[in-house]
């Protein structure tokens, strides 16, 4: 019995595709008399096996990188009234509708059918767009397959059906850049050398400036379009399609390549062509409200947008009638294109100070779908209208919504940080009353409950704001100042909230803050705690050791040596002190491989210390010397410490080999005036001897000779 419907199968030998696309076959065979067969263009013996499972019609084909010529095998073999040709990167998602189709008889009626091909651009299968594509036609004696690529049947008897039923297709979803460059340039090379042959063949030209776009590569884009309208000299169906392809592509093309003044003469040309339908003036006119945005002509961006969101309801969001040429054009509702749109209305809006497109359309753009996405600037470009704006109770929602999305909660957040940046504390205060609404794990939502409730003055609000910010920041001390300083004007007690805090969570922020912040601040965030919190708690000890450690670690080399070793001392001191408290004395001898590294630090300077208070000189370089490399953040100032003991040893041995000398030449002088004394003496001038006596008294008071001298002087 001659079957109702052939399926024929094109495999190249894609084992992780090939068995899902052949189950997902096993329903329609199931329900509608039909046949399977599948051309094998270079399948392995593994791959051969499978295929054998399910069907014994397994044609042979050498490729010979033309896909027509490889369809046209099955085509010639099918036996059913009906076609359906199909990839074996491709497999039925839903068959429910197109399984009725022939059930009902109502495939009798008709010449062609459409089904709906979910083209996915992820490998996770989160992003795709969906396209009728033309894969069934009922056999006629001529029905055969053209073009290399991109191929398609050929003539089509009867009126088409479009039918919902759909294939999820992951041929254009690439595990990286490499494998999408190759796909691209297969494709491109083969339309390009088609279309050298063939230059009046509209179809690849069209199919080619569809690559070229996704590549991209613009400038040839523009040059491939120009030259397509040379050709469409005729105002039939046909070419008013393809005229309507290569107009978006010129306009996509200028857009992208940011020529906006030449984007805009060529959009007012095109768009006042009569041929074109209604979808072709959406596309035009979507397209047309970007580049009206962009050059900030805001009204006529609005007007580009109004005309769009009018065919877009009147069609109720869908291409009834499949284009001739559906490039650019089927796909001018897609939720991307649609969003953009809305986008587009909100953003010019909100420019000219109207909230009311934000309110109406920012719900239109469908955040419950799974394929959701949205124009890149509609979120930072309202955040920084909101900015500047009177505050509105209506607008909270959407705010909430911004700050709690999972998909744009981060980008919400980065664009109010960057708002906040450019305009100053006005339009924190702005924004945080807005999105200080929503409910996030984010500490920033909690930064900005903080900014809102010290702007309410409400401190029941601030000390609950303070308690999940301080909780969810790990490196809390790096906030910025104005949160301490708004919790010194409410006076909100941080000591109890800090305690709340878990000790791992608050080192680790210590150890950050101290690590990525400048000294002064530093200081001056240690200062604020030892001024607000009571003393005691385990966390502020830990934040004075380590500041202390800091202090130590900064040591410049102009500092002296006697700045430096207080520093150094402080630092040890405060380190042992607070690791005493937790680890035995025995832990603090030998090797300490129980200790953290900074204490282990801290025990080879106490030892260095010491051994400089005993003069030791190489006790304390040993000391010294064993440090480097325990600590990595330390090793920098251990060796500036190393250096000026060095070099503060060496003058302390020139100042005493000079008071060495000095003590000398002092013997030596005080040899000949005592002998001066003594021939004053001799000579009975002891007045004389007397007075040089008492001058010698003052520069040797502790010469045994003066005694002697001083009784020969009264005599």
């Amino acid at each position: 019995m001659k079957p109702v419907l052939t399926i024929s199968l094109l495999c190249c030998g894609r084992q992780k595709t090939t068995k899902k696309c052949l189950d997902s076959l096993r329903p329609i065979m199931e329900q509608v008399s039909s046949e399977l067969i599948i051309v094998d263009t270079g399948c392995d013996e593994e791959t051969r096996e499978l295929l054998s499972e399910y069907t014994d019609q397994i044609i042979p084909f050498t490729w010979c990188n033309d896909f027509a010529k490889a369809r046209n095998v099955g085509l010639k073999a099918a036996k059913g009234e009906w076609f359906l040709y199909i990839d074996d990167d491709e497999n039925f998602v839903d068959v429910k509708e197109l399984v009725a189709f022939f059930q009902s008889g109502e495939y009798k009626k008709y010449g062609q059918a459409c089904y709906i091909q979910r083209n996915y651009t992820d490998l996770e299968g989160q992003r795709y767009q969906d396209m009728w594509v033309s894969r069934m036609i009922r056999i006629a004696a001529d029905t055969h397959f053209q073009d290399r690529i991109h191929e398609y049947l050929d003539p089509v008897h009867g009126p088409y059906k479009l039918i919902h039923s759909w294939v999820d297709h992951y041929g254009y979803a690439f595990a990286n850049p490499e494998e999408k460059q190759k796909h691209d340039q297969r494709n491109t090379e083969l339309l390009e050398k088609v279309l050298e042959e063939e230059p009046d063949n509209l179809r690849i030209r069209a199919h080619l400036a569809q690559e070229y776009y996704g590549i991209p590569k613009y400038r040839e884009l523009i040059e491939l379009c120009n030259g397509a309208f040379s050709l469409l000299n005729k105002s039939d169906a046909l070419h008013n399609s393809y005229r309507q392809t290569f107009y978006m592509g010129k306009l996509l093309a200028l857009l992208n390549l940011e020529e906006f003044d030449k984007a805009q003469e060529f959009f007012e040309t095109a768009v006042q062509d009569k041929r074109n339908d209604i979808f072709g003036r959406a596309g035009l006119c979507g397209v047309a409200s970007e580049i009206y945005y962009r050059k900030k002509e805001y009204e006529t961006c609005d007007k580009c947008c109004q005309e769009f969101i009018k065919i877009y309801e009147q069609e109720s969001g869908e291409i009834k009638k499949i284009p001739y040429s559906p490039v650019f054009i089927q796909s001018i509702f897609y939720l991307g294109n649609r969003n953009n749109v809305f986008s587009m209305y909100i953003c010019s809006r909100l420019c000219q100070g109207d909230t009311g497109a934000l309110k109406e359309y920012f719900w239109k753009l469908g955040w419950d779908e799974d394929n959701f996405s949205i124009y890149t600037r509609l979120i930072p470009d309202t955040v920084n209208a909101l900015a500047s704006m009177p505050y509105e109770e209506d607008l909270a929602p959407v705010a909430k919504k911004l700050i709690e999305d999972e998909r744009v909660k981060d980008l919400t957040i980065e664009s109010i940080q960057a708002a906040v940046k450019e305009k100053g504390e006005e339009a924190l205060t702005a924004l945080a009353r807005l999105f200080g609404q929503g409910q996030s794990g984010h500490y920033y939502v909690w930064y900005l409950k903080v900014i809102a409730a010290a702007d309410k003055k409400d401190r029941e609000e601030l000390t609950t704001a303070y308690g999940e910010l301080f909780r969810k920041v790990v490196d809390c001390l790096e906030l910025e100042d104005r949160i301490f300083q708004i919790a010194e004007d409410f006076q909100i007690d941080l000591d109890e909230i800090f305690a709340g805090i878990p000790f791992d969570q608050w080192k680790q922020g210590v150890d950050s803050f101290c690590q990525k912040s400048p000294m002064d601040k530093v200081r001056f965030r240690k200062t604020f705690l030892d001024r607000h919190c009571k003393s005691g708690n385990i966390r502020y000890d830990y934040l004075d050791v380590k500041v202390s450690e800091v202090e130590a670690a900064v040591t410049a080399a102009e500092y002296g040596y006697q700045s430096i070793r207080n520093r150094m001392k402080t630092f040890s001191a405060k380190c042992l002190a607070f690791y005493r408290r937790f680890y035995l004395p025995e832990a603090f001898e030998g090797e300490m491989e129980m200790l953290p590294p900074a204490c282990r630090v801290a025990v080879m300077l106490r030892n260095a210390l010491q051994a400089d208070d005993q003069g030791d000189i190489g006790a304390f370089r040993q000391a010294v010397t064993k440090s480097i490399g325990l600590f990595g953040p330390m090793d920098p100032a251990l060796k500036n410490f190393a250096k000026n003991y060095a070099e503060w040893k060496e003058q302390q041995l020139h100042k005493d080999s000079d008071a060495e000398s000095a003590a000398q030449e002092m013997k030596v002088l005080a040899r000949q005036v005592k002998q001066q004394i003594r021939r004053f003496v001799q000579q009975g001038d002891p007045k004389s001897a007397s007075g040089i006596l008492q001058q010698l008294k003052t520069l040797v008071p502790d010469d045994p000779e003066l005694a002697e001298l001083e009784v020969l002087c009264r005599e």
